[in-house]
This record gives structure tokens, C-alpha cells and sequence, in this order.
């Protein structure tokens, strides 16, 4: 398949389905990652957890409805994930944009330079 015109025809819209469906789940991410993320500091004792860095203990924690710091950093980033991919949705199908004209060809024999003003700041040597 060469191009565009060449789909199956089994499988048109399969791109908007695809795209709604991505949508829905993202729609359905987005408020627990922001629950996560603005999620009040705990009043739990230092003596109350058993670590602050081993996963399988912030995974318990999380579950037990916990701030725990590990899973707060890793909403924050799933929210800009989330950001992008939300953002790669709104674009378009995917498909490459044309490039732009290229610019008409000098004259031959003839250079084409660009002027660029140089202000001196510093001492002259």
C-alpha cells in the first residue's frame, strides 16, 4: 500500500474509535492522578511506616489511602504524560504534514547573504 488511497475499507473510522477510546481513558486517569497529586501530607508518626523508599511498602501505603511520596513524583509525571498524550489527540490523524515549498532559486552566479548587525559590548582589543 502506497498511500491514503489504498485503506481497507473493513476499517474506516477505526482511527476515530481508536482515538475516542484513548480519550476515555484518559478521561478516567486524569482524576486519580490528580487525586494523588493533591492528596493532604499524612499525620502518620515516623515509627508508623516501616520505610520511605522501598516500592513494595509505597504500593501499601498508596492502597491504604496514604501520601506517599514515591507515588505523589510519579503522578506528577503520568500528569504530563497524560498532558501529551491528550495533546497528540487533539492534532490529527498522525499523518505527516507536507514540507514547505522550497524557496525559488537565486539568481546564477549571484550569492545571497543575510546582513547581521554586530553591537560590541566589551573593551576593544
Amino acid at each position: 500500500m502506497s498511500g491514503a488511497e489504498e485503506r481497507c475499507a473493513g476499517h474506516d473510522g477505526l482511527d476515530a474509535e481508536l482515538r475516542a477510546l484513548a480519550r476515555a481513558a484518559l478521561d478516567r486517569v486524569t482524576p486519580v492522578l490528580d487525586r494523588v497529586r493533591s492528596a493532604p501530607a499524612g499525620d502518620a508518626a515516623a515509627g508508623d511506616q516501616p520505610c520511605a523508599v522501598c516500592p513494595v511498602c509505597a504500593v501499601i501505603a498508596a492502597l491504604r489511602g496514604e501520601r506517599v511520596e514515591l507515588a505523589v513524583r510519579l503522578a506528577e509525571h503520568l500528569s504530563g504524560l497524560v498532558a501529551v498524550l491528550y495533546t497528540a489527540l487533539d492534532e490529527g490523524s498522525g499523518e505527516p504534514e507536507p514540507a514547505p515549498d522550497p524557496p525559488p532559486p537565486a539568481e546564477a552566479g549571484r550569492r545571497v547573504v543575510q546582513r547581521i548587525p554586530v553591537t560590541r559590548t566589551g573593551p576593544r582589543r
